[in-house]
């Protein structure tokens, strides 16, 4: 993954170093730090809460189901039905970043936690 230089988006605290909560369904579920910008996709580290024991292993399967296969082999059809299942249901889940220092809000239209990575693209 190539983390380019933060460029900061208008109108929020979306700069390297920013700091957001991550909200899922409506609840503060962690905090991340941003680290920057790849294309239309941000990146930061997650620091997850207590409330985001409800969604780990959803993640975690997600994370697991992603890295299952080597680099050169398909994707079994068992593991590929699986990672479908899981990106539904991770789909279903609301997720907004909540930026304190200017109380900005950002609606996520997809988004990926990966141990302590991560990333979300913006609607």
């Amino acid at each position: 993954m190539n983390v380019k230089p933060f460029k900061a988006r208008a109108g929020h605290a979306t700069a390297r170093g920013g700091r957001a909560v991550l909200h899922l369904d409506g609840q503060p579920v962690g905090d991340v730090v941003v680290k920057g910008w790849d294309g239309s996709w941000g990146y930061g580290n997650f620091v997850p809460g207590e409330r985001f024991s409800d969604y780990a292993v959803l993640f975690g399967t997600w994370s697991l189901l992603m890295h299952a296969d080597s680099a050169d082999e398909k994707l079994s059809d068992a593991a590929a039905q699986e990672l479908m299942q899981t990106e539904t249901r991770l789909d279903a889940i609301k997720s907004k970043l909540f930026f304190p220092k200017n109380q900005q809000w950002v609606d996520v239209a997809e988004l990926n936690i990966d141990g302590e990575l991560l990333e979300w693209k913006e609607y």
